[in-house]
This record gives structure tokens, sequence and C-alpha cells, in this order.
């Protein structure tokens, strides 16, 4: 700015207007602005107003005297420093000029004055004053220029950083609660995080009437106590969840709250997306596991009777109805392997998409009927009681009859095998919305809440069953597939752990169908078991060709199917050998062998525990529920014989 451009005053005080009018004269050349005042309140009033590069102060002056002015000049922080010439016009100037100096006056003038040099001196305290303000001037551009910059740096990062930023100022009640906040300052990823625009100036309220008071209660702490502090925050109302990182700005007191966060919702999405495939992937690895343990333990059952048939052919060739009876056990176990490895390439059929249906014009009813039959001698094998409710009228449907008798074929086996022995199960059909509908309910063990979205899952076996009730746990899935590929749909309802299930399937018919029904009931009681060797097996097939064997050996064989069976012969008779399976329907082999050791007959008998489980773990639990052998499905012949010949000899030489 040119030396001459600033603006300087000069203010002139005098109660004679004619002087004032004088010294205005004389001073006019130096391009200053004069300000008159006629007393000392008038003076003291301008220079409240403004700063003056020199003042010219009359002594003599009524009411207030020019050294009472300057005293009060220099009581004020604004003046303390501004320039005084005292002009006088008094008898005794040495004195006057004493006292004037003594008030920190910079120069005294009598009067008559000399323009000249009333210009000279008042020109030094303009020429100062002029270079002090360009000085001050200057020093304050550089400074805005620099801090011209520093924002510009600041702005550029605000609005450079992928995290929302932004300003609060919290707001108070009369109690000192924060109730509110206003956004103060919010960088363009503010809006981005949260969807809010031109939040500055807004409170947090009144854009969003259904802020949570957590975040206040947060950013309260923070002003209150100085300390910043890291959270993570969920926003229910716009389904989201930040990172929140808030700071005070400024000292103690100071409500204004800096905050830096960034929207992680798609991260902890993303977490629990991993955190679910682990646990699938490693319940998956489990159930691998635990199908591997059954398929085997399953496939085990059938061979320990078939091989001790094999044994029982080449023993008594010359006895054609043992030969007879041995060869339809024989039959029966080689259908039951076969309908697993059915059902494992039906899985693997599906799975791949190779599956190819027969479909053919079918009446419902018949299938019904036919899959009734097919699961009859199970539900009996059980003791179960089976009514069967379907309508008069046909139920045409164009379907695989082979598919959808296995569907209702694996529901009853489904329910036989879960339900306690002597159960009911109710096998309904009708027509709903040109639907056919079918129900299988029993009174089994039911499912617990947590586990009906998961019975149809491959390999999946009911909690708290106990071992696979002679399956792999691929029917309920094998169904599910199947009724898929038909169109229609299969549901699981349990009201509880204890209360029965029931499974319903929806299939669509081809032509309409009035609703009715005809009931037909197939009911029958099972066979109870009977038979110094006990041979403990709910597989019949098995304990009975095992029961031969040792009757051909010359011992005496009972025979058992559950664990309070063999507990009671255990009571009632002495026993040498006991062959315990361990997968029973009532209890499991441990539990029973562990009461067995309880009874004072039994503390010498030989317990061997004959399983499909073999694995270190289920030998070492034999071992710690008293068992002295494991052997493993299906025992080879010689090693049965091996055990007896110990025993006998045990015997014999007490």
């Amino acid at each position: 700015m040119p030396h001459n451009t600033i603006t300087t005053h000069v203010l002139l005080v005098d109660d004679q207007p004619a002087n004032l009018l004088a010294l205005e004269a004389a001073l006019d050349s130096l391009g200053v602005d004069m300000v008159r005042a006629q007393s000392g309140p008038q003076a003291l009033a301008a220079l409240e107003k403004q700063d003056f590069a020199a003042v010219l102060l009359d002594v003599r002056m009524p009411g207030m005297d020019g050294f009472e002015v300057a005293r009060a000049i220099r009581s004020r922080a604004r003046s303390r420093f501004t320039p005084i010439l005292f002009v006088t016009a008094g008898d005794d100037p040495d004195e006057a000029m004493l006292s004037a100096y003594a008030l920190g006056a910079v120069d005294f003038l009598a009067k008559p004055l000399r323009t000249e040099i009333l210009k000279a001196k008042v020109g030094v305290f303009v020429e100062l004053y002029r270079s002090k303000e360009e000085l001050r001037l200057r020093e304050r551009r550089d400074f805005e220029q620099r801090l011209e910059a520093k924002e510009e740096r600041y702005r550029a990062l605000f609005e450079s950083i992928d995290e929302g930023f932004c300003v609060v100022k919290l707001q108070r009640d009369r109690d000192g609660r924060v109730r509110d906040y206003r956004f103060e300052e919010a960088n363009e990823a503010f809006a981005m995080h949260t969807g809010l625009r031109n939040a500055i100036g807004k409170s947090v309220l009144e854009l969003l009437p259904q802020a949570e008071s957590h975040s206040m209660e947060m950013y309260d702490r923070v002003a209150r106590t100085g300390e910043a502090i890291r959270f993570v925050q969920e926003v229910k109302f716009m389904k989201r969840w930040f990172d929140v990182y808030a700071t005070r700005l400024g000292g103690e007191g100071n409500d204004l709250v800096a905050i830096l966060f960034s929207d992680i919702t798609q991260r902890l999405v993303a977490e629990q997306d991993l955190r679910r495939l682990n646990d699938e992937l490693a319940q998956a690895n489990r159930r691998k596991t635990e199908f591997l343990a059954t398929l085997a333990h399953e496939l085990r059952n059938p061979l320990a009777p078939l091989s001790n048939g094999l044994h029982l052919m080449r023993m008594a060739s010359s006895k054609p109805e043992l030969l007879d009876k041995t060869r339809q056990m024989m039959e029966r176990q080689i259908q039951h392997m076969v309908h697993l490895v059915d059902d494992l390439l039906d899985v693997a059929r599906i799975s791949t998409g190779k599956v190819e249906l027969r479909r053919q014009r079918i009446d419902l009813k018949e299938v019904v009927a036919t899959a009734v039959e097919t699961s009859t001698s199970l539900i009996e094998a059980a003791g179960h009681k089976l009514t069967v409710e379907v309508p008069v009228q046909p139920l045409p449907m164009d379907a695989d009859p082979t598919r959808i008798a296995q569907i209702i074929s694996n529901l009853l086996n489904n329910a036989a095998k879960y339900t306690p022995e002597g159960g009911r199960i109710a096998l309904k059909v009708w027509t709903e919305d040109r639907q056919a509908v079918l129900s299988v309910a029993d009174t089994g063990i039911g499912i617990g809440p947590e586990a009906i979205d998961k019975v149809f899952e491959m390999f999946a076996q009911v909690p708290g069953a106990g071992k696979p009730q002679g399956g792999l746990g691929i029917g309920l899935s094998l169904v599910q597939s199947l009724v898929a590929l038909h169109g229609g749909s299969v549901s699981a309802g349990s009201a509880g752990v204890g209360r029965g299930s029931t499974f319903t399937v929806r299939l669509p018919l081809t032509g309409a169908a009035d609703a009715g029904t005809s009931p037909q009931a197939v009911t029958a009681a099972g066979k109870p078991g009977q038979l110094q060797v006990l041979v403990v097996d709910d597989n019949t097939d098995a304990a009975e060709s095992l029961g031969v064997l040792l009757d051909i050996e010359g011992h005496a064989a009972h025979i058992a199917h559950s664990g309070a069976e063999a507990l009671q012969l255990a009571q009632s008779q002495a026993l040498d050998v006991v062959f315990l399976d361990i997968g029973l329907p009532d209890m499991t082999g441990y539990d029973v062998a562990k009461r067995m050791r309880m009874f004072p007959s039994m503390q010498k008998t030989l317990l061997v525990a004959l399983t499909g489980w073999g694995t270190q773990d289920d030998r070492q639990r034999t071992r710690d529920a008293g068992f002295d052998r494991h052997l493993t499905k299906p025992a080879e012949l010689t090693a049965v014989e091996e055990l007896l010949r110990a025993a006998a000899q045990a015997k014999r030489g007490e």
C-alpha cells in the first residue's frame, strides 16, 4: 500500500473555534484528516472511537483543562501511547511545560504558533504513524496470506479423506445435560457415509428425529473429560454400523467435538459371512466325519449276520430247515445293504442333476398303499400303531410312482425309527388348492426349535437321538430333493422335544379332486424278543445268527434286543459271557455294561463289546464302561471262538 494512501487522523482540542481553524489551516498540507474537539469530554469520546497520529491539546480550557484530559488519555489502553502536543498561551510557560512533560507529552508549543514549526513537528508523528500502520498492514496481509494457505491445505486434506468428518457443538439443557448437537463443519465424505445433505448449521435431531441418545452421551463424556474415545456404533434406523473417533476441540469447558467416522457395515457383514462360512465348513466337516463313521457302522451291521450265515451254512449243510432260515436272514441283510447303497446313489444322482423321473399318470392312493406295505414290517417290529386316512376320490398325478413311494416310505420309516416302542403314527392325505397334501405325524422324540430348520440337511441326525437309528441321515434330504423334482414342497413341524413331529408334503395334482377321507388302519403288535452266553443286539438277524452259532458250538445262548431286556436276563441268569451291542434303542451299551458290573454275579463275567464303532475313542469308552474286550462288526468267527475257549478254560479252572 503506498505510504500516503494510509488514512491518518489528528485530533485538535481547543475551546476556541478560531484557534481550531488556525490549526487546521497550518496542518492542511500534511494530507491528514483533522478531527475537532472543543472540550475534554469531546476529545476523550473521539479517542474511544478511533486512533490518532497525534493530539494537539490546549492547556487552558473551561471545565476540564488540558492536563486533566492528558491524564485520562494516558489512563486508557487504546490511547496510552498516542503522542500529545500541548499548546498554551499562559504567562509561565516553563512551569506548564514541566507539568506537560510529567504527563507524558511529546512536545510543548507556546502561542503564538509558527506554522512551519507546528507543521514540522506534527508531520514527524504523522509519518511515524503512517510507517507503523504500513508495517502493521503488511504483517497482517502476510499473516492473512499464510493463514489462507494453511486453510487451503487444511481444506484439501479435509475433503480428500475417505472417512466422514464433522465438528459439532453440543447443546445442553439447564441441568447441563446434552440434548442435541449442531453441525458446525463437515466434509464431503460426511454426506456419503450418512446420506445427510446440507447439514451445516442444523442439529442432529432436526435432521434425524429418531437419533439415539448413545452418541450424545459419548460426546458429552469427551467434552467433559477431554479424553478422546473410539467406539463402534450401530445406527439401527439407518441399518448401518460406524467406527467413530471423537475428540474435544479447545480447552476445558469447550463443547466443540471433532468426529471422525467411517461406515463399516460392509466389513461387518463380510466378517459375519466369513464366520458363518467357517461355522458351516466346520459343521460340514463334522457331519462328514460322523457320516463316514455311521456308514461304516451301518455296513458292518448287515455284514455280521452275513458272516455268521456263511459259517452256519458250512456247519449245518445237513439241516435244510436251518439252511433255509439262514438264507432268508442273509437275503434280508443283503436287501438292507442294497437299500443303503441305493440311498447313497440317489444322493449322488440328485446332487449332480442326473436323476431322471419316469413320470406317468398315477393315482396317489395306490402309491400310498404300496409305500405303507413297504414300511409295515419296520412299523410292526417297533410295536407302533399306524393309521392311514386317504380320500375316497382318485388323486391323479403326473409323477414317478417309485419315487413318490420312496418319499412316503422314507417318512414312515423315519417316524418308526424315532418313535419309542408302542407309539402312534398317522398318515393322512387330503386335497387343498389343487394340490395333494400328505402328512406323517408321530408321537416320537420330537424336534427342538433350534433343529427344525436343519432336519432336511444332508447327514443330519435328530439331536438327542443318540446313535443313528439304522440310517445314514440322508432319508429326509432325499425326501426334500425328490419332492422338489416333482414341483412340490415339504415342511417339518414339532411342538418340541418329546412331543412328536409332523412332516407335510404338498404335490401338484393333474386334475380336480374333491376333499374327503376314508380311513384305513394298519396295526400290528411287535414280536417280543425271546431266547451261559447272552447276545444283546437290536439287529434281530445279527443276534439270532450269533445265537445259532453258539448253540452249534454247544453253548447255551440267550438273546436280548434291548438294554432293559438284557439287564433283566442278567439278574435272573448266571452268565459267563455277554456279547453286547453299543447302539441299543433304549439305552447305550455303555450304560448296560456299567449296570451289569454292579450285579454281584457279573463281577467275573466276560463282557465283550460287539459294535460297528471302532475308533480309538470308542475302544477307550468301552474300557471305561467295564468291557473286557472290544470286537468290531462283523466279528470274525475265530475271534469269537477264541474268546469262548478262554472263558471256558477260566470257568473250568474255578
